[in-house]
C-alpha cells in the first residue's frame, strides 16, 4: 500500500510524515472502495487543510493501477480525527529508517495534536530532528547499526507527543477503517462529494 498525504498549514504545503492512525482517512470511509483486503492494500493520496483549527479534507486521488488515477474533490468536509499529525517540509537529506523516509530527514518538523477535528496544540519538533541529524553527522550515530537505530527510536518516542506505530495486523487496520466508515456514514459526510 502506498499513500501520500498533505496538508496546508499556515499557507505553506507540508507533507504528513505520519499519523497515529497510519492514515487520517481512507478512501474506503467515503465509499470510494469496497471495505475488502484488497482494497486495505490501494494506493491513494489526500490532500488537507486547516482553517480556523478545523482539519478538512480537500481531496482524494485514488491509483487503482492500470485503470488510470481517480479524483475526488470535497469541499467544507470536516474532519473528526483524534490524535497527532506529523508534518514536515524542505527534505534536507532523505534518511531512511524500518525502509521509509525518516521524519528527520527534513528541516521543518511540526506536530499538531487534534481532537475531533480542531487543532488543540502544535509542538516544532524541528531541533529534536536537527539533534538526530547532527549526531548522524559527527558519525556518534550510525543508521546501518542496529544498536544506534534503537537509540535514535527512543529518543524520537521521547519527543514527540503522538505514538506513530503502524497497525500489526490488517485486522486492526479493517476495524480502524469501519468505524471511520460509520461515522462518517453517521454524519453524512459523503453528501459533501463532488466528483472532479
Amino acid at each position: 500500500m502506498n499513500f501520500e498525504q498533505h496538508l496546508a498549514y499556515h499557507n505553506k504545503d507540508y507533507k504528513i510524515i505520519h499519523s497515529e492512525q497510519e492514515f487520517i482517512v481512507h478512501p474506503a470511509a467515503f465509499n470510494l472502495l469496497p471495505l475488502t483486503k484488497a482494497s486495505l492494500q490501494c494506493s491513494f493520496s489526500s490532500n488537507f487543510h486547516i482553517e480556523n483549527y478545523r482539519l478538512y479534507l480537500d481531496k482524494i486521488t485514488l491509483f487503482p493501477g492500470e485503470a488510470g488515477e481517480k479524483q475526488v474533490t470535497f469541499h467544507n468536509c470536516a474532519i473528526s480525527y483524534n490524535g497527532a499529525i506529523l508534518i514536515g517540509d524542505n527534505m534536507i537529506r532523505e534518511y531512511n529508517l524500518k525502509g521509509r523516509p525518516a521524519c528527520f530527514s527534513y528541516q521543518n518538523v511540526i506536530e499538531l495534536v487534534f481532537e475531533d477535528g480542531v487543532l488543540i496544540t502544535s509542538v516544532d519538533q524541528s531541533k529534536a530532528m536537527l539533534r538526530i541529524r547532527k549526531n548522524l553527522e559527527l558519525s556518534m550515530r550510525n543508521l546501518t547499526r542496529g544498536r544506534d537505530q534503537r537509540c535514535i527510536l527512543r529518543f524520537m518516542n521521547s519527543a514527540f507527543v503522538g505514538d506513530y506505530r503502524s497497525f500489526k495486523l490488517s485486522v486492526a487496520r479493517r476495524k480502524y477503517i469501519q468505524e471511520m466508515k460509520s461515522e462518517y456514514n453517521d454524519k453524512n459526510f459523503i453528501n459533501n462529494l463532488l466528483e472532479a
